[in-house]
């Protein structure tokens, strides 16, 4: 497998030359210095220097991310989580830049490549990370994680977009797709339909006509992402819906909803004017769907 051509073009700002050297300050509390010794993190070195028109703190998380997400990478994924932790000051309660980091790289790693299944775990280890929650002053361990995780999907939220919004490559917002797939399966919060269904829906519930074949086709390879890597999860949450007063409601409504996602896809597989990616993957999820109903419905 081919390394990763990975960047942050994206998140470049007017600068004005080259950022100052990183070098955290302040005393480390004790409980922090303890830790260290069992630490195996190696963050960037505190004398790289940022490129112009870059956020110290986002470049220096790059670095960590592009280097854990390489194919053949040695790097552990709890080596990972500590370096990037490891990059921020005692103090320092701000980590969005990890947040901005990941979500430009998820719009970058193909949908096929595993390292975005990669980068969904490491973010799982990075809000369980214990130098993060002890820096992070709460006293609760399980609200300190939480608070990551409810960051992580704020952030996820606010960066939807449409494919070729802004006249970005239509193939981001598929791989973006997927990434939130993977995302749904992580353990990082209750899964649900939500996000799922709303791209499911707009690819093939609104009209697309006036839109050019490649955005076309990303809509419904943006759909099919969330069949591909979470239709399990998805399936069971049409068949039994997390409110505990519905859950043993008319499958039907749900089975229905079901097949109509399939017969979509089906016409898409067999649609000549579709290009040929898009073709074979819809026929991919044509199968996947088939297969979950007939092993998952008694």
């Amino acid at each position: 497998m081919t390394a990763l051509k990975l960047n942050i073009d994206s998140l470049q700002f007017s600068g004005s030359g080259i950022m100052e050297e990183f070098k955290p300050s302040g005393p480390i509390p004790a409980v922090l210095s303890s830790l260290k010794s069992k630490f195996k993190y190696q963050s960037p070195p505190s004398d790289l220097t940022t490129p112009k028109g870059y956020d110290r703190y986002e470049y220096r998380v790059f670095v960590v991310f592009e280097n854990f997400l390489q194919p053949h990478s040695k790097i552990s994924i709890e080596e990972a989580s500590d370096s990037v932790v490891g990059i921020f000051p005692v103090g320092h309660l701000d980590l969005s830049p990890i947040n901005s980091v990941c979500l430009d790289l998820a719009e970058q790693i193909p949908y096929t490549h595993p390292s975005l299944v990669k980068l969904s775990r490491l973010l799982w280890m990075i809000g369980r990370n214990k130098r993060r929650v002890i820096n992070s002053g709460q006293k609760d361990v399980a609200i300190a994680i939480q608070s990551f995780y409810q960051g992580l999907a704020e952030d996820l939220r606010d960066n939807l977009c449409d494919p070729g919004a802004d006249d970005s490559d239509p193939a981001r917002f598929v791989n973006y797709e997927a990434f939130q797939a993977h995302i749904m399966d992580s353990g990082m919060w209750l899964p649900s339909l939500d996000g799922a269904m709303g791209t499911i829906e707009q690819a093939f519930e609104e009209s697309h006509k006036g839109e050019s074949p490649q955005i076309q086709d990303a809509w419904v390879l943006g759909a099919a992402q969330h069949i591909l890597w979470s239709g399990q999860t998805l399936f069971k949450l049409l068949l039994w819906p997390r409110n505990e007063e519905s859950i043993f409601s008319d499958r039907e409504v749900a089975l229905r909803k079901w097949h109509t996602w399939r017969d979509e896809f089906r016409k898409v597989s067999g649609d000549d004017g579709r290009g040929e990616e898009c073709r074979g993957v819809s026929k991919r999820v044509v199968d996947i769907m088939e297969a979950l109903e007939k092993g998952m419905v008694f």
